[in-house]
């Protein structure tokens, strides 16, 4: 043992300083520090048979399909007579969005509960199996309204479905639906008003145009659920939506006291602001005799899948 030592201990070349133990223990170090990494590697490599992983690559965030929101205030009148509803956000996907707004007529009876069971009925029927059903349905709910107050209570009624990027629309009286679309903003429904038929009687001759827009009727209804044979203005093809077009579901407490062009600007905003500068504009307005209001903004962003292609 002590022969060993002393070998050890001998210099490894004549007259260095480095012992031979040194440069013994320096080669074990560096076939360690080789050995490691090898040692390493194989224990992270993965068993036979296991499925390699896909590289993953990032997508860019998307947006919701559909931004929603609404508004609504009792203006200046003793009760709220205006009634909305919305189908289920969560199920647009696999039904469409269903959105529903009444105007009860405060000038006739029971205008506020007519309004709501009419929305409440509606909706209870979605999902539906045929959009061509509802102008029927419609029609036996107006029936119904009339058999009960024979002619002297009802509401208006705008409904909108949008399914994917296709919208059908069913709509009686005189709120209105709206599209704001490229900075435009489109009409997509036609009040019915007595104002049209007076019209049509004056390009008849019966007397001057002019006196069809101040007649005393011109605003009164046509067509409102709660007419024994009520008439629907609906969409036979459903209408398609571009990405970034806006929908805006009012009543005419809506309409009638903001201008176009207030409510085309106002369109261009996200929904909730929009909503938030359209009550803030009614109320400065200030009329003494503000009817209820009632809006629904909806912005469709485009199909998920176009959402993807455009960031491209």
């Amino acid at each position: 043992m002590e022969s060993v030592l002393s070998w050890l201990n001998q210099p490894l070349f004549p007259g260095s300083f480095l012992h031979i133990w040194m440069g013994i223990a320096g080669f074990v170090l560096l076939m360690f520090a080789i050995a490691l990494p090898l040692i390493r590697r194989r224990k992270k490599k993965a068993p036979r048979g296991t499925p390699r992983k896909a590289p993953t690559t990032e997508r860019p965030q998307q947006m919701p399909t559909l931004e929603l929101a609404n508004l609504q205030g009792i203006g200046s009148r003793q009760e709220q007579q205006d009634s909305f509803g919305i189908s289920r956000f969560d199920r647009y996907e696999e039904d469409g969005l269903l959105v529903i707004l009444c105007d009860g007529m405060g000038g006739m009876a029971e205008g506020r509960k007519i309004a709501a069971d009419t929305a409440s009925e509606l909706m209870d029927a979605f999902p539906w199996e045929n959009d061509k059903d509802i102008p029927a349905w419609i029609r036996q709910r107006s029936g119904k309204v009339y058999q009960q107050f024979r002619g002297h209570g009802g509401t208006t009624l705008v409904a909108a479905l949008l399914r994917e990027n296709a919208l059908s629309f069913w709509c009686v009286g005189d709120s209105d639906l709206f599209l704001l679309r490229g900075g435009s903003l489109y009409s997509l429904n036609l009040r019915q008003e007595f104002k049209n038929e007076l019209v049509l009687r004056a390009i008849e001759g019966a007397f001057p145009v002019e006196e069809a827009f101040v007649d005393v009727q011109a605003g009164a209804l046509s067509e409102y659920i709660g007419k024994e044979n009520v008439r629907c203005d609906y969409t036979r093809i459903p209408f398609l939506l571009q990405a970034e077009d806006v929908l805006l579901l009012c009543s005419d407490g809506v309409s009638d006291t903001l201008t176009l062009r207030q409510i085309r600007d106002m369109l261009a905003l996200p929904p909730q602001t929009c909503c938030e500068q359209l009550e803030k504009a009614i109320l400065d307005v200030g009329r003494p005799n503000q009817d209820n209001f009632t809006a629904i903004v909806l912005k469709y962003h485009g199909k998920r899948e176009e959402q993807v292609d455009g960031s491209k």
